[in-house]
Order: C-alpha cells, then sequence, then structure tokens
C-alpha cells in the first residue's frame, strides 16, 4: 500500500509542476528513491513502478516514462519532469 500512496504523490506533484510549466502533457519523470520506509517497509523501485503504471492513467502523464535513480537519505524526490507545452 506503501507503494502506491507514494506513486499518488508522484503524480500529485508532478501535475504541479507540469502546471507551474504550462506543460500540456508529462512525457518522462526522473525521481530519486532513497531508502523510503512507510509502516516498516521499504519503499521498492519495482513496486513503486507497477504502482506508477496504475495511478499514471487518466492524467496529463498517462503516457509518461517513470525514471528511478538512486536518491540520498529517506526521501522520494522529482528531479525533472518533461513534457510538451
Amino acid at each position: 500500500m506503501h507503494d502506491l500512496v507514494a506513486a499518488q504523490d508522484i503524480i500529485k506533484a508532478t501535475i504541479q509542476v507540469a502546471k507551474r510549466n504550462r506543460l500540456k502533457k508529462v512525457s518522462k519523470i526522473v525521481v530519486g528513491l532513497g531508502k523510503v520506509v512507510e509502516h516498516n517497509e521499504e519503499v521498492k523501485p519495482e513496486n513503486l513502478q507497477f504502482n506508477f503504471n496504475l495511478v499514471k492513467k487518466n492524467t496529463i502523464a498517462d503516457k509518461a516514462k517513470l525514471i528511478i535513480k538512486q536518491g540520498k537519505g529517506r526521501e522520494l524526490t522529482i528531479m525533472e519532469v518533461e513534457g510538451e507545452k
């Protein structure tokens, strides 16, 4: 469940970035995933990817590719958002 919440957070943050940058569609999202622990379980990249693919449907990021890089500390951060205006 924690991976689903993290994926939803990525979508919410991405939509905010897209609005600020006047993007109509998002094509790529790069995130940094540190050692994020929720409910005594670590958020795993493969689970995050799976849940991202579920929650991106019917959003401006529905065709976006999620790239997960090793992050620092215990954070999940949006590093880059690309799209078209």
